[in-house]
């Protein structure tokens, strides 16, 4: 096994099992700084709502959020780190070099930015968007994993000479 691929193993597994079960378990520390976060971002998008923040909720005018671990977008990471998965055993020869790491934690980067902007159009009370959930994450993969598996892999010998 290359450095690349057990480093991509390593990272899917971190990904798909353990990181939602610390978000979970450090959730009392993790969500007021998450939502003191997300508030922040709320007063630069709509300056003139008034928003408060008290723990891990957010209340205006017109919308009460509470905010709880899989609002950080754990489902979508844990999906998307098992379709990364099922690609990564389909091709594992081709999928040990560095640039899939490297892709697959755009894509998780990628998924937490949509997610903090959902978040942050449900924090200001315009409308909670809801069941595009499944698409993102599809749209990620292929987006990140497409161009790199359709690459022809190099070979390093040189075709037959044809005879004359």
């Amino acid at each position: 096994m290359r450095p690349g691929g057990a480093i991509l193993l390593a990272l899917v597994l971190f990904f798909s099992a353990a990181y939602p079960a610390i978000v979970q378990a450090h959730w009392d520390d993790l969500g007021p700084a998450y939502v003191r976060v997300l508030f922040t971002a709320c007063h630069r998008v709509a300056p003139a709502q008034r928003i408060v923040r008290f723990g891990t909720q957010l209340y205006s005018s017109t919308i009460e959020v509470s905010i709880f671990p899989e609002c950080t977008g754990l489902g979508m990471i844990r999906t998307y780190s098992l379709l990364f998965a099922a690609t990564l055993l389909l091709n594992w020869k081709r999928m040990q070099r560095p640039i899939h790491c490297l892709l697959f934690v755009a894509g998780i980067a990628l998924l937490e930015a949509a997610n903090f902007c959902r978040n942050v159009v449900m924090g200001i009370g315009r409308y909670e968007p809801m069941g595009l959930d499944a698409l993102l994450v599809f749209a990620v993969l292929v987006v990140m994993a497409w161009p790199a598996l359709m690459r022809k892999p190099s070979s390093s010998r040189q075709p037959p000479a044809a005879e004359e």
